[in-house]
């Protein structure tokens, strides 16, 4: 039964890093794979579990910075500045009436229907081609071509 139970400790904490990528849940499941391989070998589940409790922490404490600092993003992304944007320079249609950032519209950019504003706070009509100059998030700053 222990090795049943460190077996989905370890699976749990592989799906965890998967999503997480904290490198917590991969020291976690370093001690569950101990745990696991002392429960092969008919250790007491009292000293499995105390073993899974040092080998996790200690991983933990000694290795993760480390592993941190080496798969940590090297540039600092400013999300405050719209990002470059595939979508700048294309064209498309207006659907509902864009105006400024407080009265924002809906153009249609191949197939696609997205929310639009205007730099400025002169609205486009319906039916008007327009051209993406920036994008920010799911909105799109257009003006007309």
């Amino acid at each position: 039964m222990a090795i049943l139970f460190w077996l989905v400790i370890l699976l749990i904490c592989i799906f965890a890093e998967i999503h997480t990528q904290a490198f917590v849940a991969l020291f976690v499941g370093v001690g569950a794979v101990i745990a696991f391989f002392l429960a092969l070998a008919a250790v007491p589940f009292a000293v499995q579990s105390v073993v899974f409790v040092v080998v996790s922490g200690a991983t933990v404490f000694a290795l993760r910075p480390t592993v941190v600092r080496r798969f940590k993003r090297t540039s600092v992304v400013d999300l405050s500045v719209p990002a470059p944007s595939s979508l700048a320079n294309l064209t498309g249609f207006v659907e509902d009436v864009v105006g400024d950032e407080g009265h924002p519209g809906r153009v249609k950019i191949k197939g696609e229907t997205w929310k639009a504003v205007t730099q400025d706070s002169t609205p486009i009509p319906s039916g008007v081609q327009i051209v993406v100059k920036r994008a920010y998030g799911t909105t799109l700053w257009v003006e007309r071509v």
